[in-house]
C-alpha cells in the first residue's frame, strides 16, 4: 500500500511539475521529489531569472529552503547574491502575527552530475541524488499543519503547488485545513507560549526589524524581563553568521549563561557554532591570560584571608555604619574600587557610588575606606602572590591595550548579555575584546530594572559609543502570562531605570502583555515549614514534564532543597550544571544563576520583603530595593506557573 501511495505521489508531483514550462527537465526531476514527498510543498517562480535567484522555496517539516541550480559551486561573491535573492522574496511571509525569520531559510545549490554533498554553514552543496534526502534529514522545525499554513501564505512571483492527496495520517483534503479565520488570537497565544527553544523561526515583526538593523558600530538593546532580547541577539549572531565567514563571541557575568544560549544557537545557526565561542567573561579572561603567558595566581584561599585579615583590622569601626555589614564592604572593593580601577583615593574621593547612594561616605569616610580596608586588603594580597578576580579583569585590558588580539585570535562580532550587572571594566574589557573601535561589532543587551548587583555604571562611562542611535528598547512581554506577569508588576522594584547608558528605560510594569491565564500561589512560611510545602506545591501544581525551576535566596540553601527534592521523589539537579536542552529534571539554584533563563514553571523561595520602604533608613532602603529587583528577576522567569513562598523568619 506504502508503494501504491508513493507512486501516486510521484506520477501527481510529476503532472503538476510538468505545467510549470520555464522549468528544465532536469530541474523539474530533482522538484519531483520533494513534491512528492508528504508534508511538503513547493513555490515556484513564475518565470525564469538569473542563475543566483532561487528557482523554488521548499516548505516543510524541516524548515524553508531556497533552491537553486547552479553549474558551479558559488564563489563569495556569488554566494552574497545567493543569500540576498534567497531571503528577499521571505520578508513578507507571515504566520498567525509573526513574521518568518529570513535568515532561518536553507540554501540548497543543487550541481550537475555526481558531487559529494557538503554543508559550511551557509549553503548546502547537493546533486539530485542527495537532493531530496539533505531536505528531510533536518530536525523537525514544524508541524505538517504549519508548513501548509506557510505555503499557503504565498510569496510574490511565486506559485504554490502542493499534492492535496490522502494519506495514512491525513485522510482529509488539506486545502481546507486553513482559512484567514483560524489566524485568530488563540492561535497566537499558542505561538507564544512556545519553549524558548522553538523561538527560531518565527518572530514578532518589532523583534524581527531589529534582528535585521543594520549597526555600524557599538549598539544596546535593552527593555524589560520577558521582552526576547536575548532572542533577539542569538537571531543577530545567526543572521550574521550566515553572511560572513569570521568568528564570534557571546559572553556573560552569569557562568551558567553561555552553555544556556549555546544550544539556542545551535538550533539557529547549526553548522556556525564551531566559529562561536560561549563562555562567561571570568573564564575568558583566564584562558586568555594564559595563553598569552602573563602571570597570575587566582587563589581563592588566599584572597579569603587576605580580605579577612584586612577586616579585622576595621570591622569594629564599619560595621557600626547602620545596616551594613562585611558583604557590604566587600562589595565597595569589588563593584566600586576595583571594579571601577580607580587609582588612586583622590578618584575615589569623586567617584558617584551608583545603588549605593544609601551610605553617604564624605571625603574623611572615603580616606578611611581606602587607608584602612582597601589598601591592607591589597597588601595581604600582594604579600601572598595571589590575585582576585579584579586583578584579572584589569591585567587583561592592560594586555590587549598592549597587544591587541591577532587575526586569529579576534572575533567579528561580540554580544554580552546580562550587561546591567558588569562594573566599569568587565564593561572595557568587552570594548577590547571587539576592538575598542568606533566600528566595533559588539552588540550590549540588558535591563536596568534586572540589576542584581549595586555599583553599575553606564556604556559611556565605560568609554563605549552608541552614536547615531544604535540603541534599541523592547516593550512587548512574551514570555509570562498574564497573572505571573501582574504579580511581578507589583514588585515594588525600580519605579524608574536607564537604558544602560543614561536614558529612561522602560520598567516592566509598562511593558506590553500578550500571554493570558497563568498561576500564582503565594505563601508565607517559617524555614523548616517551607520544607515541606515546597515538594506539596510542586505535587500539587500537576505540572507533567514541565521545565521547573526552584529557585532559593542563598547558595547554602542549594544542597538542602536538593536533598528534600530528592527525597519526596524528584528527579533534581543544581541549576549550575542545566545547559538548556530539554530536561524533567528540577533545577535548583540562586537568582543569579537563574539571571536570562525562562522555565514553565518557578518555585521561589525568597525573604520577606519591607513592607513600608518610605520608613527604612537609606542604607536599608538600597537593599531593600536591591531584594526587590532580585525578587522581580526571579519571579519573571516564570510563564505559566509561579509559587511564593515568602520565608518570615
Amino acid at each position: 500500500m506504502a508503494n501504491i501511495r508513493r507512486e501516486r505521489r510521484l506520477r501527481a508531483a510529476e503532472q503538476a511539475l510538468a505545467e510549470q514550462v520555464h522549468l528544465s527537465s532536469p530541474e523539474r526531476r530533482v522538484l519531483t521529489g520533494i513534491l512528492a514527498t508528504e508534508g511538503w510543498h513547493l513555490l515556484t517562480r513564475d518565470r525564469a531569472l538569473r542563475p543566483t535567484h532561487p528557482t523554488a522555496f521548499a516548505i516543510g517539516p524541516s524548515g524553508v529552503f531556497a533552491i537553486v541550480f547552479a553549474a558551479h559551486a558559488p564563489d563569495a561573491a556569488e554566494f552574497g547574491n545567493l543569500r540576498k535573492h534567497a531571503e528577499e522574496p521571505l520578508a513578507r511571509l507571515a504566520a498567525d502575527d509573526f513574521r518568518f525569520v529570513p535568515h532561518m531559510v536553507e540554501i540548497v545549490v543543487v550541481l550537475p552530475g555526481r558531487v559529494r554533498t557538503e554543508s559550511d554553514g551557509r549553503l548546502h552543496l547537493v546533486d539530485e541524488a542527495s537532493f531530496v534526502d539533505t531536505l528531510i534529514r533536518h530536525e523537525r522545525r514544524f508541524k505538517p499543519a504549519r508548513a501548509t499554513q506557510l505555503a499557503a501564505a504565498g510569496i510574490d512571483e511565486f506559485t504554490r503547488l502542493h499534492l492535496d492527496l490522502p494519506t495514512a495520517d491525513e485522510p482529509t483534503d488539506l486545502a481546507g485545513l486553513f482559512t484567514e479565520t483560524d489566524l485568530n488570537d488563540a492561535e497566537r497565544a499558542a505561538a507564544l507560549a512556545r519553549p524558548f527553544s522553538d523561538w527560531m523561526t518565527f518572530l514578532d515583526p518589532a523583534q524581527l526589524a531589529l534582528v535585521h538593523t543594520n549597526f555600524t558600530g557599538p549598539a544596546r538593546i535593552s527593555g524589560p524581563a520577558g521582552t526576547g532580547k536575548s532572542v533577539v541577539a542569538l537571531h543577530r549572531m545567526a543572521h550574521w553568521a550566515k553572511r560572513n565567514p569570521g568568528r564570534l563571541l557571546f559572553t556573560t557575568f552569569v557562568k551558567t549563561l553561555p552553555t544556556y544560549h549555546e544550544h539556542g544557537f545551535a538550533r539557529l545557526a547549526p553548522r556556525a557554532v564551531g566559529r562561536a565561542e560561549f563562555t562567561g567573561l571570568h573564564a575568558w579572561t583566564v584562558k586568555f591570560l594564559g595563553k598569552r603567558q602573563v602571570p597570575f595566581n587566582l587563589d581563592d584561599k588566599a584572597v579569603s584571608a587576605a580580605r579577612t585579615d584586612a577586616w579585622l583590622g576595621v570591622r569594629d569601626t564599619l560595621e557600626t555604619v547602620k545596616d551594613t555589614d562585611f558583604g557590604y564592604w566587600r562589595d565597595e572593593i569589588d563593584r566600586v574600587i576595583k571594579g571601577r580601577g580607580l587609582p588612586n583615593v583622590e578618584a575615589y574621593k569623586r567617584v558617584r557610588r551608583r545603588g549605593r547612594d544609601g551610605i553617604s561616605l564624605n571625603t574623611n569616610r572615603r580616606q578611611f575606606v581606602w587607608e584602612r580596608w582597601y589598601e591592607p586588603y591589597q597588601r595581604g594580597l600582594e604579600a601572598r602572590g595571589a590575585h582576585d578576580f579584579n586583578d584579572l579583569i584589569s591585567l587583561a585590558i592592560a594586555e590587549l591595550r598592549a597587544r591587541p588580539l591577532t587575526d586569529a585570535e579576534r572575533f567579528d562580532l561580540v554580544v554580552v548579555d546580562e550587561v546591567q550587572d558588569f562594573t566599569l571594566c568587565q564593561l572595557q574589557l568587552v570594548y577590547e575584546i571587539a576592538g575598542a573601535r568606533d566600528d566595533s561589532l559588539i552588540l550590549l543587551v540588558g535591563d536596568g530594572q534586572q540589576e542584581v548587583y549595586a555599583g553599575g555604571c553606564t556604556l559611556s562611562e565605560a568609554g563605549i559609543p552608541l552614536a547615531g542611535g544604535r540603541g534599541r528598547v523592547l516593550r512587548t512581554n512574551y514570555r509570562n502570562r498574564a497573572a505571573i506577569l501582574d504579580y511581578a508588576r507589583r514588585i515594588e522594584a525600580s519605579d524608574t531605570v536607564d537604558d544602560l547608558d543614561g536614558g529612561t528605560g522602560v520598567v516592566l510594569r509598562d511593558s506590553d502583555s500578550t500571554l493570558p491565564d497563568g498561576k500564582v500561589v503565594q505563601e508565607r512560611l517559617t524555614r523548616h515549614r517551607a520544607e515541606s510545602a515546597l515538594p506539596q506545591a510542586i505535587q500539587a501544581a500537576n505540572l507533567t514534564n514541565a521545565d521547573i525551576a526552584v529557585i532559593v535566596p542563598t547558595h547554602t540553601y542549594i544542597n538542602r532543597y536538593l536533598t528534600i527534592l530528592r527525597r519526596a521523589g524528584f528527579p533534581a539537579i543544581p541549576l549550575e550544571h542545566y545547559d538548556g536542552t530539554q530536561s524533567t529534571d528540577i533545577k535548583v539554584g540562586t537568582i543569579h544563576r537563574a539571571k536570562g533563563m525562562d522555565f514553565t514553571a518557578v518555585f521561589l523561595l525568597t525573604k520577606h520583603p519591607p513592607t513600608n520602604l518610605p520608613d527604612l533608613s537609606p542604607a536599608a532602603r538600597d537593599q531593600a530595593e536591591l531584594q526587590a529587583r532580585q525578587h522581580l528577576v526571579a519571579a519573571s522567569r516564570a510563564r505559566d506557573h509561579l509559587w511564593v513562598g515568602l520565608l518570615t523568619d
